[in-house]
């Protein structure tokens, strides 16, 4: 009967911690698919076939609210680094590439719980 109960309480925590055991993808993997995207964020005219492939493969990682956290972090982060981009670009990736996902504009001040 204890083990029963044991073998219970393992499954109970497994599965309510699946969406945490479960990472965001690496920020070396998001900058690698979402580098295409910068002069598109800069300011030309359309995204770029490799941006458009990267941003798409974003968007099948970001399962969980957790990996849209993790991807919009990493964002946050090294944005600031790569010079002067206008943050309301990012939605366009979305429409302008046939993505399925909102895609919310990122700056230093987004807030990524949201």
């Amino acid at each position: 009967m204890s083990s029963l109960i044991n073998i219970l309480t393992i499954l109970v925590l497994l599965t309510s911690s699946s969406e945490i055991a479960v990472a965001a993808p690496p920020c070396q993997e998001v900058i690698v698919s979402i580098t295409p995207c910068l002069s598109f964020i800069k300011g030309q005219p359309n995204p770029a076939p490799g941006c458009c492939s990267g941003a798409k493969g974003l968007a099948k990682q970001a399962n969980t609210k957790l990996d849209r956290q993790g991807i919009c972090e990493c964002l946050k982060g090294v944005l600031p680094k790569i010079g002067p981009y206008d943050p309301k670009r990012f939605p366009l990736i979305a429409q302008k590439c046939g993505i399925n996902t909102l895609i919310p504009p990122i700056s230093a001040t987004t807030n990524c719980t949201k």
